[in-house]
């Protein structure tokens, strides 16, 4: 194909990403051409093909239409930051293992949306490395924590099928299922001591399915414990279509909105916070369209294809902690003068005598009453606590030594009139 004199501008934009297309991929479009041929045959729905073909086909039916009819736009904006993000990376060292992934239909969604959170990472600062596909279990991204000892975190990233962008929100069942098979698969990937995120992947998801999402990302953390899980972090490739007097345009966007584990007390701090004046971020009000709604066959929705790749940052608010993990407090008996570390609360603003941002309740043995909120598991060792309110003296046994910094309470009694502040990674701990 040649581009002629007399072809409009989007003419020529489309042409272009059809000849990018067949040079960075050809491998991948040929060796998947029949197969993917054959699931259209069978009827298989297009959320179910190879992606690759979809976004090709659409851009191609469309190169054979214009002028008179633009086919599927918001795929043409896809496929352009598709190419885009290929580019990109195909020059670089471990390419070479990544490349065979995207033969698979489902290996190359995951694949593409893998390489647009690595390149989201990077944006933040971050040094990023794609970790191979071995035959044991791994993560696929290995990333430096900024400043300090530069930990290192680990991402794992699952694109499940019911977020391929099929026009219809997912219901409260279906993304509560989509976060419990994240997080049993994260179980086999995200090993060891080492800090890990999940990156739950999708294309075209609306703001009512994110919001569900969002939910019961947040419901499933509150009764987990995996104090080496940072957070969930929702990654979302998207299109933009902004009207405008006189032309419309469909631009790529990456949504990204990361929910902290409040049961997290790993050494690297999670910083999620998008600052206001940050230059990608959409602050204009956005409405959720379904393509289904939009007549592909009309012209007259597009007059230019933005052939820049815009990315979005969601703005995230870190959630407060709802406890619903709690965990009951032996009783013994008062113990002997100066022998332990022993804690008395006096006043109306106990209990809780301990207060954190941890999804873990202390409760007394005896009355329930909550002596520390929202701790980390690991917050509190060898330290007796009386009860205010039924006076009960409750036993927050001695744990074994880890690499938690350490506050130490020598033996003697401690009278508190308001909640002490805890703090992740530091153990309180008695004499």
């Amino acid at each position: 194909m040649t581009i002629n004199e007399g072809k409009n501008v989007l003419q020529i934009v489309v042409e272009g990403l059809i000849q990018e297309a067949y040079e960075l991929l050809a491998e991948t479009i040929n060796a998947t051409r029949a197969a993917d041929a054959g699931a259209k045959r069978q009827g298989v729905s297009w959320t179910g093909r190879h992606r690759l073909h979809v976004l090709l086909e659409a851009a191609e039916d469309t190169w054979r239409g214009l002028p008179d009819a633009v086919v599927a736009p918001w795929f043409l904006a896809e496929l352009k930051t598709t190419l885009d993000v290929v580019r990109r990376w195909r020059g670089k060292p471990f390419w070479k293992e990544i490349k065979p992934s995207l033969k698979d239909p489902t290996h190359f969604k995951h694949t593409i949306l893998k390489l647009h959170a690595a390149e989201h990472l990077e944006r933040g600062g971050h040094k990023v490395e794609i970790v191979p596909r071995g035959k044991s279990a791994s993560p696929d991204l290995m990333l430096h924590a900024i400043a300090g000892t530069q930990d290192l975190v680990y991402v794992e990233c699952y694109q499940p099928s019911a977020l391929c962008g099929k026009p219809s929100d997912i219901s409260t069942k279906e993304a509560g299922s989509i976060v419990e098979k994240s997080m049993e698969k994260a179980k086999s990937q995200l090993k060891g001591k080492a800090p890990g995120i999940i990156a739950i992947c999708g294309y075209n998801q609306s703001h009512r399915s994110l919001e569900t999402l969002g939910q019961a990302v947040e419901t499933r953390l509150q009764r987990t414990y995996r104090p080496n899980l940072c957070g969930i972090w929702l990654v979302t490739l998207g299109v933009i279509l902004r009207i405008d007097k006189d032309s419309t345009s469909f631009t790529p966007t990456i949504s990204a909105n990361f929910i902290p584990n409040p049961s997290y007390s790993g050494r690297v701090d999670i910083e999620a916070k998008v600052p206001d004046d940050h230059p990608q971020l959409i602050k204009e009000p956005l409405i959720d369209i379904s393509t289904d709604s939009l007549g592909s066959k009309d012209i007259n929705l597009v007059t230019k294809l933005v052939t820049a790749s815009n990315v979005s940052s969601i703005l995230v608010k870190k959630a407060k902690s709802k406890v619903t993990r709690t965990g009951k407090l032996n009783i013994i008996e008062m113990p002997k003068q100066l022998s332990r570390a022993v804690v008395h609360g006096t006043g109306n603003k106990v209990p809780p005598l301990f207060e954190g941002e941890g999804n873990l309740d202390c409760l007394c043995g005896q009355c329930q009453a909550v002596l520390a909120k929202c701790a980390w598991d690991p917050s509190i060792s060898n330290i007796v606590v009386e009860c205010p309110i039924c006076r009960a003296y409750n036993e927050f046994p001695p744990l074994p030594d880890s690499e938690y910094n350490r506050l130490q309470l020598t033996k003697g009694n401690y009278n508190f009139s308001d909640a002490v502040k805890l703090r992740r990674r530091v153990c309180i701990e008695g004499q």
